[in-house]
């Protein structure tokens, strides 16, 4: 089933390689991974002005085939899978029957074949989840997590990095499409996803050459400037981005509507897992709660936890919060009710034993120009 037991300690295969470049680690996922290399802060400004190399070894992949194998993962995920071309990806999400959010994934189109890209906190589940169904039909579902290894090269130079470790020219991709290389003699795939709000490329490369791979993009991207960033920055990175993650900021009390997440939801498609739901929140024409921005004005971090109150009554719940290195101020995620959502809304976070005046701002916090 998976590379690994369930419930045995894993850690990157990159672990000793980036002990020796000093970094410090913690567990991520159920994963040992780099969290720190020399700087949290000084990491979060190389992505946000330059480019950084993060390890996301972590990640699991699944590869799902058979003739039918397009229509069973068709009718499990909230994307539409049957429009999906070879060199095609896109954000998809998997859902119970009451429509709340499982996980949360990409997936690319291989051709007769889909690769299901997964967080470590939620790939288990999935792959028991989808596996069963090769029972039902000419349908295979298999982990593959350790032939597609995952580095990410996220930063305003990331492309000029592209052009220096590619065997061929990166063209233009959209957010999630792909295309097939050669970087330091391996065989990789090269796929567009930003983490953190700037431009990115993710590298999918088997285990066997990860460390090559490694050591290549850092060797040819120095000229870029380019260096390791660890977990804590990649976090604080992407909570400015206001990018969700699945058992921080999502699990499975919510419903899928309420992410933000649009371009994960295709609302043509055909029925599929959770899919009424979505339909009637939907023709509802909204949702009773949003994962929203906060701006806190007094500076003072709040907790995951703390209660958002608008004129004393409880609206909402904050879900991750950070001293933003970019903006200079105390910012948060959270979920709001409806009607107190808006942009602009004036609302208070109660920390402790006081109030913190906030006030909701439009995703993302910050905002980039991230075309190749």
């Amino acid at each position: 089933m998976s590379e690994t037991v369930e419930g045995i300690r894993k850690r990157t295969p990159l672990f000793e390689a980036q002990q020796n470049l000093g970094a410090s680690f913690a567990q991520f996922g159920g994963w040992d991974m780099a969290e720190i290399y020399t700087d949290a802060l000084e990491e979060h400004a190389r992505v946000r002005t330059t480019v950084g190399l993060i390890d996301l070894s972590y990640f699991g992949v699944i590869k799902i085939g058979g003739k039918e194998g397009g229509q069973f993962l068709h009718g499990l995920v909230t994307n539409d899978i049957k429009g999906l071309e070879k060199g095609k990806g896109e954000r998809a999400a998997f859902l119970t029957g009451k429509g709340k959010v499982m996980a949360l994934c990409r997936i690319l189109g291989l051709g007769d074949e889909y690769l299901t890209i997964n967080d470590p906190q939620t790939h288990e589940k999935i792959f028991k989840y989808v596996f069963p169904f090769s029972y039902a039909g000419d349908f295979k579902a298999e982990d593959v997590s350790a032939a597609y290894r995952t580095l990410s090269i996220q930063g305003p130079r990331a492309l000029l990095v592209m052009k220096e470790i590619c065997f061929e020219p990166v063209p233009a991709l959209d957010e999630h499409d792909w295309i097939e290389t050669i970087i330091a003699g391996h065989h990789v795939l090269v796929v567009r996803a930003s983490h953190t709000g700037e431009l990115g490329f993710d590298i999918l490369v088997d285990e066997s050459g990860l460390q090559d791979v490694w050591d290549f993009i850092l060797l040819k991207g120095a000229f870029h400037s380019i260096a390791p960033v660890g977990l804590r920055a990649l976090d604080s990175l992407r909570i400015e981005a206001g990018i969700p993650v699945y058992g921080v900021d999502a699990d499975d009390t919510n419903m899928m509507l309420e992410l933000g997440l649009s371009d994960a939801v295709s609302f043509t498609k055909g029925c599929y897992t959770g899919q009424e739901a979505v339909a009637m929140a939907t023709y509802r024409g909204h949702v009773s709660k949003k994962l929203s921005g906060l701006v806190i004005a007094e500076g003072t971090l709040p907790d995951t936890g703390d209660v958002i109150i608008k004129e004393g009554k409880e609206v909402g719940q904050v879900t991750s919060a950070l001293k933003s290195p970019s903006l200079g101020s105390a910012i948060a995620l959270g979920y709001v009710k409806y009607g107190a959502f808006d942009p602009g809304t004036k609302l208070e976070v109660r920390h402790k034993e006081s109030s913190l005046r906030a006030e909701i701002v439009e995703l993302p916090f910050i905002k980039r120009d991230a075309a190749s």
